[in-house]
C-alpha cells in the first residue's frame, strides 16, 4: 500500500462520520491512555515518564483491536493537563502512587472565594500564578511542561506514520469545570447560589483561556478538531436555570468560536445530559460530535439531533469491565440498529477502563466491523 493510503482512508471515514455523510463501514474509535501500557506489559508509570516506549506501546495496541483512529492523542502528563484543567493536585503512579496505579485527582477546596475577585480584577492569568503553586511543585510542573512541548511533535509525526489518525488534536473545556474542580464540588455548587454574580463573572474572563487553548492545540497538532470536556457541568447536576446560566452558554460561545475557523468540537461529555439534548440543536451544524459516556439516552440523542450532529460512543465502561463478549457483542449491534450507521463513530463510552477485559474490547470492535 502507498505511504500513507491507509491514513487517507482512514481519516476519510472519520471526516465523513463527522459530517454525518455515508461511510463504507463504522470508524472504530479508540478511547482510553490507561488500558493500553496494563495490556502491553508496562506499569502506568512507566507509560507517562517514557513516552516514546509509552506511545508504541499504545499504538500497538491499537493494532491488536484492529481500529481506524484514536479519539485524543495517545500520551499526555496527566500531573500537567489536569492540574490546569481540574485546578487540583493530581497523585500519580511512580510518585505518590504505585508503579502500577491510575493517577488520581485529588480533589479539595483549595481555591478561596477572594480568588474569584483576583480573576476579576487582575486576570486568569494572575490568578494562575498565585494559585498553581497551592497544587504543584512548579519545578515538576514545568518540567513535564517541558517534556510535552519536545515529545508532541514527535508523537504526531509517529500516530500519521502508523496510519492512524487523531479524532481531536486539541484539549479544553468550560470555565465551570476548573472552578468546579478548584473550590471542589460541594463548595462550588453552594457558590452558585450564594455568590452566581461573582461566579458568572470570573467565568466569562476566564473563558478566553479555554478558546485560546484550543486553537493554540489545533494550531500544534495540525489537526482540525479539539475535545471538548464536560464532567460536572452535567444535566443531571444542576437545575435547569443554573445549567442554563452557567454550563450551556460557555459550551456554545467555545463551540461558536471553532467552527468560525472551520475546527471540530468533540464534545465529551460525561454523566447524563439527556434533559437538555434539545439545546444542543443550537450548536453549529455538522461542526460537532456528541461524545457521551453511556449514561446519557443516546437512543434519544439520535431522535433529537437527527443527522445536525454525529455520535461518538457509546459502549459503557462497566460493561468492558465487568460483562462478557456477547453482552458487549449484543449492546453494539442493538445500538446500531438503533441509531444507524450514519454519523456514528463506535468507541467506549468515555474512555476504555483500566480493567476492561481484552476479549470485550474485541468484542466490540468485531460487532462493529461487520456491519457495513
Amino acid at each position: 500500500m502507498a505511504e500513507n493510503q491507509l491514513y487517507e482512508e482512514r481519516l476519510s471515514r472519520i471526516n465523513r462520520a463527522i459530517r454525518c455523510e455515508a461511510v463504507d463501514s463504522i470508524p472504530l474509535i479508540y478511547a482510553g491512555a490507561a488500558l493500553p501500557p496494563r495490556q502491553m506489559g508496562l506499569t502506568i508509570a512507566e507509560f507517562i515518564y517514557n513516552p516514546l516506549i509509552g506511545i508504541e506501546a499504545h499504538l500497538d495496541y491499537m493494532d491488536k483491536l484492529g481500529v481506524d483512529g484514536c479519539n485524543t492523542p495517545p500520551w499526555f502528563r496527566p500531573d500537567v493537563g489536569f492540574a490546569v484543567a481540574w485546578l487540583s493536585h493530581i497523585k500519580m503512579p511512580g510518585r505518590e502512587l504505585p508503579d502500577d496505579a491510575l493517577w488520581q485527582i485529588d480533589e479539595k477546596e483549595m481555591m478561596k472565594v477572594e480568588d474569584y475577585d483576583t480573576i476579576i480584577s487582575h486576570g486568569v492569568g494572575a490568578f494562575l500564578e498565585q494559585y498553581l503553586p497551592r497544587v504543584v511543585d512548579m519545578r515538576e510542573f514545568m518540567d513535564g511542561n517541558a517534556q510535552t512541548a519536545k515529545i508532541n511533535p514527535v508523537m504526531f509525526q509517529r500516530v500519521k506514520e502508523r496510519q492512524y489518525p487523531i479524532v481531536a488534536g486539541a484539549i479544553s473545556t468550560i470555565p465551570f469545570e476548573s472552578l468546579c474542580g478548584g473550590r471542589s464540588m460541594t463548595s462550588f455548587f453552594m457558590d452558585l447560589y450564594r455568590i452566581p454574580k461573582k461566579v458568572k463573572e470570573a467565568m466569562d474572563v476566564m473563558m478566553p483561556m479555554y478558546i485560546g487553548m484550543a486553537l493554540e492545540g489545533v494550531a500544534k497538532s495540525g489537526i482540525r478538531s479539539t475535545w471538548i470536556g464536560g464532567w460536572r457541568s452535567a444535566s443531571a447536576f444542576l437545575t435547569p436555570k443554573h445549567w442554563n446560566e452557567f454550563v450551556f452558554p460557555y459550551f456554545r460561545t467555545v463551540a461558536a468560536a471553532m467552527a468560525e475557523k472551520d475546527i471540530v468540537s468533540i464534545l465529551h461529555l460525561d454523566h447524563n445530559w439527556t434533559r437538555d439534548l434539545g439545546r444542543l440543536r443550537e450548536l453549529p451544524d455538522r461542526k460537532c460530535v456528541l461524545n457521551p459516556d453511556g449514561m446519557t439516552d443516546i437512543r434519544k440523542a439520535r431522535e433529537i439531533l437527527g443527522d445536525r450532529m454525529a455520535i461518538m460512543g457509546d459502549v459503557p465502561a462497566t460493561l468492558l469491565a465487568t460483562g462478557n463478549p456477547d453482552d458487549v457483542y449484543k449492546y453494539v449491534r442493538d445500538l446500531i440498529r438503533d441509531i444507524g450507521t450514519k454519523g456514528l463513530l463506535l468507541c467506549t463510552g468515555c474512555d476504555a477502563p483500566v480493567n476492561a477485559k481484552h476479549e470485550n474490547m474485541m468484542a466490540m470492535y468485531e460487532a462493529g466491523r461487520e456491519i457495513r
